[in-house]
């Protein structure tokens, strides 16, 4: 993470990390006692999460930073979810490594982060 961030911004950072890899990871199938809920419904609330972590970042542009927040957290989950079963159909082992669900969750992610690279960072 960048040294110029805000104390706002760092924290909504976290809120949004929070708001995306615990969804990630319940609808991947890595904590079945939580998954109450259909992995759509997961998507929507990290979707949800993480518009409303955009906007704690970013108050005065609301809507773009709503926007990007919520497409790369929608996209952090999606990503997850399609990383793990598609690597549960090439190599069906129950092991993953943390770095093999980074990489899931980054691939998601991308859209979400060159909208708010493109709207907030100069």
């Amino acid at each position: 993470m960048s040294d110029n961030l805000s104390n706002r911004e760092t924290a909504a950072f976290y809120f949004g990390a929070f708001c995306t890899i615990l969804p990630g990871m319940i609808a991947a199938g890595f904590m079945p006692d939580w998954n109450i809920f259909p992995a759509t419904t997961w998507i929507a609330l990290a979707t949800i999460g993480a518009a409303v972590a955009g906007v704690i970042a970013k108050p005065r542009q609301w809507f773009l930073a709503m926007l990007a927040g919520g497409i790369s957290g929608g996209g952090t989950v999606l990503g997850i979810v399609l990383y793990v079963y598609l690597r549960m159909q090439l190599i069906p082992t129950g092991t993953f490594l943390r770095l093999e669900l980074a990489i899931g969750a980054i691939f998601g992610a991308i859209p979400g982060m060159i909208l708010w690279s493109k709207w907030f960072v100069r």
